[in-house]
């Protein structure tokens, strides 16, 4: 399934343990990934972490009698990643992955040794295809030039477009997650009093225009046909019922006006801090 010639994934990460969300059950994992398949979904994102993500996917293909479907995952870096790639392979039930990238990035020799895992990795034929996931963009330029890494998995929206520009004339297939910003441009939120869970430490919260950004937009569905509009290769949406896939009836061009305004509310908001990623990491410590 396509928009936009973006490729629609959806994101396990709900299905699995997390701090930012709250877990999806067995039952309403399942029900909500064949719900997601019925709509054309073929598409899906998880990761090693995301724990019984991957054998709740597994189940639902297989109750669905699926054939084709695509797993882009994640492992964290050496000098576990081999075992932790049997382990996805397992709990899917398959020979082989077909996108499987870095998670995070790590420092000094272990991120070159990590890398060059993944490719010995592709190579055996755990993998069809290799990236990389989160990295800066002075990292992702680097590894991009001495590896066969094909994809970056990073969050793309108008809640964080930082170095989106530049890194978009690298050529990589960029996997585009938290299109909504985590939720934060869902309408519900204005400030971190609004939040209980740990989103409430995303610093792009804190920013004086966060407010501003939040009240021009018309709603999650804009804040989503923008980051359709950017075309990466694919945009990854995480769903709580089924009614949250109706989302993507929605996509529609945004007037150039009004693209211009979002994007001078986006870049306030993102310049009043220094992170490399939304969840305010900054790998230059």
């Amino acid at each position: 399934m396509k928009i936009n010639d973006s490729v629609v994934l959806m994101g396990l990460w709900n299905i699995g343990e997390g701090r930012f969300h709250r877990k999806l059950s067995a039952k309403e994992g399942r029900n909500l990934i064949k719900a997601a398949y019925r709509r054309g979904i073929r598409d899906f994102s998880s990761a090693y972490s995301y724990n019984e993500a991957d054998s709740i996917l597994a189940s639902a293909m297989k109750e669905l009698k699926a054939d084709e479907w695509k797993i882009y995952t994640k492992v964290m870096p050496v000098p576990t990643m081999e075992r932790k790639t049997e382990t996805i392979l397992r709990r899917l039930g398959r020979d082989s992955l077909d996108v499987l990238m870095l998670h995070w990035p790590v420092e000094g020799e272990n991120l070159y040794r990590s890398l060059r895992s993944l490719e010995k990795l592709s190579a055996g034929g755990k993998a069809k295809e290799i990236g990389v996931s989160n990295f800066p963009l002075s990292l992702l330029s680097s590894v991009a030039a001495d590896f066969d890494i094909k994809y970056h998995e990073r969050p793309l929206s108008l809640l964080w477009a930082k170095d989106w520009e530049e890194e978009r004339l690298l050529g990589l297939r960029t996997l585009a997650y938290a299109p909504l910003g985590m939720g934060l441009l869902s309408g519900k939120y204005r400030s971190a009093d609004d939040i209980s869970d740990e989103r409430k430490m995303i610093k792009a919260l804190s920013s004086p225009s966060f407010s501003s950004l939040a009240d021009y937009l018309s709603g999650p569905e804009e804040a989503l046909s923008w980051v359709y509009g950017e075309r990466p290769y694919g945009v990854i949406s995480g769903f709580s019922s089924e009614n949250d896939l109706t989302i993507l009836d929605s996509i529609e061009a945004i007037p150039d006006e009004r693209k211009s305004k979002l994007m001078d509310l986006s870049r306030a908001v993102s310049c009043s801090f220094y992170c490399d990623n939304i969840f305010s990491h900054d790998w230059r410590r």
